[in-house]
Protein backbone atom coordinates (compact mmCIF):
# COMPACT_ATOMS: atom_id res chain seq x y z
CA UNK A 1 0.00 0.00 0.00
CA UNK A 2 3.13 2.21 0.38
CA UNK A 3 4.40 1.86 -2.58
CA UNK A 4 5.58 5.53 -4.35
CA UNK A 5 4.49 4.37 -7.34
CA UNK A 6 0.68 5.28 -7.37
CA UNK A 7 -0.98 3.75 -10.88
CA UNK A 8 -1.44 0.41 -9.12
CA UNK A 9 -4.00 -2.20 -9.58
CA UNK A 10 -3.74 -4.55 -6.05
CA UNK A 11 -5.33 -8.38 -6.33
CA UNK A 12 -5.66 -10.35 -3.41
CA UNK A 13 -7.00 -13.71 -3.61
CA UNK A 14 -8.22 -15.71 -0.60
CA UNK A 15 -7.99 -19.40 -0.97
CA UNK A 16 -10.16 -19.91 1.74
CA UNK A 17 -8.17 -19.18 4.41
CA UNK A 18 -8.96 -21.02 7.89
CA UNK A 19 -8.06 -18.20 9.87
CA UNK A 20 -8.27 -13.97 10.11
CA UNK A 21 -6.29 -13.35 6.93
CA UNK A 22 -9.09 -11.24 5.02
CA UNK A 23 -10.56 -9.32 7.87
CA UNK A 24 -6.78 -8.78 8.72
CA UNK A 25 -6.76 -7.41 5.29
CA UNK A 26 -9.29 -5.46 5.27
CA UNK A 27 -7.82 -3.16 8.34
CA UNK A 28 -5.05 -2.36 6.54
CA UNK A 29 -7.10 -1.25 3.70
CA UNK A 30 -8.96 1.24 5.56
CA UNK A 31 -5.41 3.20 6.21
CA UNK A 32 -5.07 3.65 2.84
CA UNK A 33 -8.53 5.33 1.87
CA UNK A 34 -6.54 6.84 -1.43
CA UNK A 35 -6.41 3.00 -2.66
CA UNK A 36 -9.76 1.77 -1.67
CA UNK A 37 -10.92 2.26 -5.32
CA UNK A 38 -7.54 0.19 -6.19
CA UNK A 39 -8.07 -3.21 -4.38
CA UNK A 40 -10.33 -6.06 -5.31
CA UNK A 41 -10.34 -9.36 -3.18
CA UNK A 42 -11.15 -12.59 -4.52
CA UNK A 43 -12.42 -15.66 -3.04
CA UNK A 44 -11.82 -19.13 -4.47
CA UNK A 45 -14.86 -21.56 -3.90
CA UNK A 46 -12.06 -23.94 -2.15
CA UNK A 47 -9.15 -24.57 -1.43
CA UNK A 48 -7.50 -24.65 -4.58
CA UNK A 49 -3.10 -24.09 -3.50
CA UNK A 50 -0.80 -21.36 -4.75
CA UNK A 51 -0.47 -22.34 -8.73
CA UNK A 52 -4.50 -22.02 -9.35
CA UNK A 53 -4.95 -19.11 -7.24
CA UNK A 54 -1.80 -17.13 -9.13
CA UNK A 55 -3.56 -18.00 -11.98
CA UNK A 56 -6.97 -16.34 -10.97
CA UNK A 57 -5.12 -13.29 -9.89
CA UNK A 58 -3.05 -13.25 -12.75
CA UNK A 59 -6.31 -13.37 -15.29
CA UNK A 60 -8.26 -10.92 -12.88
CA UNK A 61 -5.54 -8.62 -13.77
CA UNK A 62 -6.17 -5.14 -16.24
CA UNK A 63 -2.83 -3.44 -16.43
CA UNK A 64 0.09 -3.66 -18.68
CA UNK A 65 2.65 -5.75 -16.11
CA UNK A 66 2.15 -8.26 -13.45
CA UNK A 67 3.90 -8.07 -10.14
CA UNK A 68 3.22 -11.10 -8.03
CA UNK A 69 4.20 -11.19 -4.15
CA UNK A 70 3.78 -14.13 -1.97
CA UNK A 71 2.03 -13.36 1.26
CA UNK A 72 4.52 -13.92 3.53
CA UNK A 73 6.90 -11.62 1.34
CA UNK A 74 7.48 -7.97 1.34
CA UNK A 75 8.94 -5.12 -1.36
CA UNK A 76 10.79 -1.90 -0.67
CA UNK A 77 8.35 0.89 -1.24
CA UNK A 78 10.00 2.02 -4.67
CA UNK A 79 9.91 -1.68 -5.89
CA UNK A 80 7.13 -0.86 -8.57
CA UNK A 81 8.92 2.14 -9.47
CA UNK A 82 12.37 1.20 -9.90
CA UNK A 83 11.22 -1.57 -11.92
CA UNK A 84 8.99 0.08 -14.37
CA UNK A 85 11.05 2.91 -14.40
CA UNK A 86 13.94 -0.41 -15.28
CA UNK A 87 11.20 -1.19 -17.79
CA UNK A 88 11.52 1.35 -20.38
CA UNK A 89 8.28 0.78 -22.10
CA UNK A 90 9.40 -1.96 -24.04
CA UNK A 91 10.55 -5.14 -22.07
CA UNK A 92 8.91 -8.05 -21.78
CA UNK A 93 10.39 -8.50 -18.44
CA UNK A 94 12.13 -7.25 -16.06
CA UNK A 95 13.99 -9.29 -13.43
CA UNK A 96 13.94 -7.31 -10.16
CA UNK A 97 16.64 -8.87 -7.37
CA UNK A 98 16.09 -10.53 -3.89
CA UNK A 99 17.65 -9.87 -1.14
CA UNK A 100 20.63 -11.49 -0.62
CA UNK A 101 20.70 -12.92 -4.08
CA UNK A 102 22.38 -11.96 -7.65
CA UNK A 103 21.02 -12.31 -11.27
CA UNK A 104 23.76 -12.36 -13.68
CA UNK A 105 22.57 -11.85 -16.88
CA UNK A 106 23.34 -9.79 -19.64
CA UNK A 107 21.62 -8.95 -23.06
CA UNK A 108 22.42 -11.50 -24.97
CA UNK A 109 22.01 -13.71 -22.20
CA UNK A 110 19.82 -17.16 -22.95
CA UNK A 111 16.68 -16.56 -20.65
CA UNK A 112 15.81 -20.29 -21.04
CA UNK A 113 19.20 -21.50 -20.03
CA UNK A 114 19.71 -19.04 -17.06
CA UNK A 115 16.20 -20.70 -16.21
CA UNK A 116 17.03 -24.22 -16.46
CA UNK A 117 20.50 -23.61 -14.53
CA UNK A 118 17.49 -22.08 -11.81
CA UNK A 119 19.36 -18.44 -12.38
CA UNK A 120 16.14 -17.03 -12.71
CA UNK A 121 13.84 -19.34 -11.42
CA UNK A 122 11.63 -16.61 -9.00
CA UNK A 123 8.17 -15.61 -10.52
CA UNK A 124 8.05 -13.15 -7.65
CA UNK A 125 9.37 -9.69 -7.88
CA UNK A 126 9.14 -9.71 -11.53
CA UNK A 127 7.77 -7.02 -13.92
CA UNK A 128 6.06 -9.10 -16.31
CA UNK A 129 4.14 -7.67 -19.42
CA UNK A 130 0.39 -9.14 -19.10
CA UNK A 131 0.56 -9.79 -22.86
CA UNK A 132 2.78 -12.48 -22.39
CA UNK A 133 0.50 -14.94 -20.54
CA UNK A 134 -1.88 -14.93 -23.36
CA UNK A 135 0.95 -16.01 -25.89
CA UNK A 136 0.19 -19.81 -27.19
CA UNK A 137 3.13 -20.89 -25.89
CA UNK A 138 2.87 -19.80 -22.47
CA UNK A 139 1.15 -21.99 -20.62
CA UNK A 140 -0.79 -22.10 -16.59
CA UNK A 141 0.70 -23.86 -14.12
CA UNK A 142 -1.07 -27.28 -13.50
CA UNK A 143 -3.23 -26.88 -10.30
CA UNK A 144 -1.86 -29.20 -7.51
CA UNK A 145 1.81 -27.61 -8.36
CA UNK A 146 2.91 -26.18 -5.40
CA UNK A 147 6.69 -26.40 -5.24
CA UNK A 148 8.67 -25.23 -8.25
CA UNK A 149 5.62 -24.11 -9.78
CA UNK A 150 7.81 -20.53 -10.26
CA UNK A 151 10.04 -22.43 -12.37
CA UNK A 152 7.06 -23.98 -14.10
CA UNK A 153 5.43 -20.66 -14.75
CA UNK A 154 9.04 -19.38 -15.67
CA UNK A 155 9.89 -21.83 -18.28
CA UNK A 156 7.02 -20.87 -20.30
CA UNK A 157 7.58 -16.97 -19.85
CA UNK A 158 11.61 -17.03 -20.59
CA UNK A 159 10.70 -19.17 -23.90
CA UNK A 160 8.70 -16.49 -24.94
CA UNK A 161 10.53 -12.78 -23.77
CA UNK A 162 11.98 -11.15 -26.77
CA UNK A 163 13.73 -8.31 -24.44
CA UNK A 164 14.37 -8.01 -20.88
CA UNK A 165 16.21 -6.38 -18.46
CA UNK A 166 17.60 -6.41 -14.81
CA UNK A 167 17.02 -4.50 -11.91
CA UNK A 168 20.60 -5.29 -10.37
CA UNK A 169 19.50 -3.82 -6.90
CA UNK A 170 17.54 -5.71 -4.22
CA UNK A 171 13.83 -4.48 -4.22
CA UNK A 172 12.03 -8.46 -3.43
CA UNK A 173 12.20 -9.47 1.00
CA UNK A 174 12.20 -13.16 0.93
CA UNK A 175 10.88 -14.69 3.78
CA UNK A 176 11.63 -18.08 4.89
CA UNK A 177 9.93 -19.57 8.34
CA UNK A 178 9.32 -23.25 9.65
CA UNK A 179 6.04 -23.31 7.55
CA UNK A 180 6.96 -21.96 4.41
CA UNK A 181 6.24 -24.32 1.31
CA UNK A 182 9.71 -24.34 0.35
CA UNK A 183 11.45 -25.04 3.97
CA UNK A 184 10.35 -28.96 4.85
CA UNK A 185 11.32 -31.45 1.95
CA UNK A 186 8.64 -34.38 1.94
CA UNK A 187 7.34 -36.53 -0.63
CA UNK A 188 5.01 -34.18 -2.21
CA UNK A 189 8.42 -31.86 -2.87
CA UNK A 190 9.53 -34.92 -5.10
CA UNK A 191 6.19 -35.50 -6.96
CA UNK A 192 5.72 -32.02 -7.92
CA UNK A 193 9.54 -31.82 -8.93
CA UNK A 194 8.83 -34.91 -11.46
CA UNK A 195 6.12 -32.80 -12.56
CA UNK A 196 7.87 -29.92 -13.03
CA UNK A 197 10.87 -31.94 -15.02
CA UNK A 198 7.67 -33.41 -16.97
CA UNK A 199 6.41 -30.57 -18.05
CA UNK A 200 10.32 -28.87 -18.70
CA UNK A 201 11.15 -31.94 -21.12
CA UNK A 202 7.59 -31.86 -23.03
CA UNK A 203 8.26 -28.08 -23.66
CA UNK A 204 11.93 -28.57 -24.72
CA UNK A 205 10.97 -31.51 -27.16
CA UNK A 206 8.07 -29.11 -28.49
CA UNK A 207 10.03 -26.51 -29.50
CA UNK A 208 12.78 -29.02 -30.69
CA UNK A 209 15.56 -27.85 -28.38
CA UNK A 210 16.33 -31.16 -25.78
CA UNK A 211 19.44 -32.00 -27.49
CA UNK A 212 20.73 -28.28 -27.09
CA UNK A 213 19.84 -28.50 -23.41
CA UNK A 214 20.22 -32.52 -22.37
CA UNK A 215 23.70 -32.05 -20.60
CA UNK A 216 22.14 -29.37 -18.32
CA UNK A 217 18.94 -30.63 -18.00
CA UNK A 218 20.50 -34.18 -17.04
CA UNK A 219 22.99 -32.13 -14.30
CA UNK A 220 19.83 -30.28 -12.90
CA UNK A 221 17.83 -33.23 -12.43
CA UNK A 222 20.39 -35.29 -10.07
CA UNK A 223 21.04 -31.65 -8.32
CA UNK A 224 17.04 -31.26 -7.79
CA UNK A 225 16.65 -34.88 -6.63
CA UNK A 226 19.84 -34.83 -4.05
CA UNK A 227 18.75 -31.25 -3.25
CA UNK A 228 15.35 -32.82 -2.01
CA UNK A 229 16.27 -36.16 -0.58
CA UNK A 230 19.09 -34.62 1.43
CA UNK A 231 16.34 -32.85 3.19
CA UNK A 232 13.88 -35.18 3.58
CA UNK A 233 13.86 -37.16 7.07
CA UNK A 234 11.56 -39.76 5.90
CA UNK A 235 14.18 -42.71 4.35
CA UNK A 236 10.97 -44.67 2.69
CA UNK A 237 10.67 -41.44 0.76
CA UNK A 238 14.44 -41.76 -0.10
CA UNK A 239 14.13 -45.83 -1.10
CA UNK A 240 11.26 -44.67 -3.31
CA UNK A 241 13.11 -41.85 -4.53
CA UNK A 242 16.90 -42.70 -4.78
CA UNK A 243 16.91 -44.25 -8.37
CA UNK A 244 14.74 -41.58 -10.13
CA UNK A 245 16.53 -39.99 -13.64
CA UNK A 246 18.96 -42.74 -14.56
CA UNK A 247 20.04 -41.95 -17.80
CA UNK A 248 20.66 -38.51 -15.88
CA UNK A 249 22.84 -40.17 -13.39
CA UNK A 250 24.66 -42.26 -15.96
CA UNK A 251 25.88 -39.11 -17.82
CA UNK A 252 26.94 -37.29 -14.07
CA UNK A 253 28.35 -39.80 -12.57
CA UNK A 254 31.09 -37.45 -10.62
CA UNK A 255 28.58 -34.66 -10.21
CA UNK A 256 30.45 -31.44 -7.55
CA UNK A 257 28.12 -31.66 -5.13
CA UNK A 258 28.57 -30.28 -1.30
CA UNK A 259 30.17 -32.41 1.11
CA UNK A 260 27.09 -33.68 2.83
CA UNK A 261 25.31 -33.93 -0.35
CA UNK A 262 28.01 -35.68 -1.98
CA UNK A 263 27.15 -38.36 0.99
CA UNK A 264 23.77 -38.67 0.37
CA UNK A 265 24.00 -39.14 -2.83
CA UNK A 266 27.03 -42.16 -2.36
CA UNK A 267 24.62 -43.32 0.41
CA UNK A 268 21.50 -43.63 -1.30
CA UNK A 269 23.30 -45.18 -4.78
CA UNK A 270 24.87 -48.03 -2.99
CA UNK A 271 21.50 -48.29 -0.52
CA UNK A 272 23.07 -48.18 2.31
CA UNK A 273 19.64 -46.91 4.49
CA UNK A 274 20.92 -47.91 7.96
CA UNK A 275 23.91 -45.54 7.76
CA UNK A 276 21.52 -42.65 5.97
CA UNK A 277 19.51 -42.74 8.63
CA UNK A 278 22.20 -42.12 11.05
CA UNK A 279 23.56 -39.41 8.92
CA UNK A 280 20.11 -37.66 8.58
CA UNK A 281 19.21 -37.56 12.64
CA UNK A 282 23.21 -37.13 14.18
CA UNK A 283 24.09 -34.75 11.88
CA UNK A 284 23.73 -30.82 11.29
CA UNK A 285 23.23 -31.48 7.28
Amino acid sequence: MQQTYENLEYIFVDDCSTDNSVSVLQKVITGYPYRTDQVRILHNDRNHGLAYTRRVSIEAAKGEYILCVDSDDYLDRDATEKLYRSCSGNCDIVFGTIYGEKIELSDQSNLLQALLEDRICHLCGNLIKRSLFSLPSVQYVPEGLNYMEDRTQMLYLCGAAKNFNVLHEPIYHYVQHEKSVSYNKKESHIKNMLSFWGLADKYLEQYRVSNTYQRLTNKRKIEDKIHLLHFCDDISVCRKYADIFPEAEKTNPRLQLPRGKRLTRFLMKYHLWGLLWLYKHFSLR
